[in-house]
């Protein structure tokens, strides 16, 4: 059984990874926007027929150049990855900091919760709320599951917590700027745990 790390363990480990991977995000949109403002740069007689070829571990890469440039301007993949791996990131400090496995915990509603109590915090105290908090994770499932769409276990779990209404079946989108609301409520929640104040409750995760 894992122990409880101690609280400067964890927090070294926790932002300097939360740090990295913000690094990789504003380098990767740096880098499609060059990509996307070189071509559109040049000036081609028939860029339809312009192909692409690069080398991969299992052959070659070929696409065409409307093609490249769509993958390129598909923010919502790199939003979404950020999303999943922020969450991941939170999840897998609460367990350290709670010494138990990461598959041992619940949704945030508990782990969040159980961080919170144990610094005598609440809610209340973090951006968001419970309401934001749960909204965030419902988000990160519609990703991490393929569907990009509510499903009715996300649904219940936003109109228990008083998140706004989702209606299961619903597509779900992420712009860069609610990519960054969902991260700080992720960052507010792990910063308030490591202090002390009053408990708000936040209901059962189920």
């Amino acid at each position: 059984m894992p122990t409880a790390a101690t609280s400067r363990d964890v927090t070294s480990a926790l932002w300097a990874e939360w740090g990295r991977i913000t690094r990789f995000l504003e380098s990767a949109r740096l880098a499609l926007a060059r990509e996307e403002a070189l071509w559109a740069s040049l000036e081609f007689r028939h860029r339809e027929e312009i192909g692409l070829v690069a080398k991969t571990g299992g052959g070659t890469y070929k696409v065409r150049l409307g093609q490249h440039l769509e993958a390129v301007g598909d923010e919502q993949t790199l939003h979404a990855s950020m999303l999943v791996h922020s969450y991941a990131i939170a999840e897998a400090a609460a367990a350290r900091k709670l010494g138990v496995e990461s598959r041992a915990l619940r949704g945030i509603e508990d782990w969040g919760g159980r961080l919170l109590r144990a610094n005598g915090r609440g809610w209340e105290s973090v951006t968001g709320g419970c309401a934001g908090a749960v909204e965030v994770a419902v988000l990160r499932n519609a990703f991490a599951h393929g569907t990009r769409t509510i499903d009715e276990f996300g649904e219940r779990r936003l109109a228990k917590a008083g998140a706004p209404v989702r209606l299961a079946g619903s597509p779900v989108t992420l712009s860069y700027a609610e990519l960054w609301t969902s991260r700080g409520r992720l960052r507010s929640l792990l910063q308030v745990s490591a202090v002390e104040t009053q408990t708000v409750s936040c209901p059962a995760y189920d």
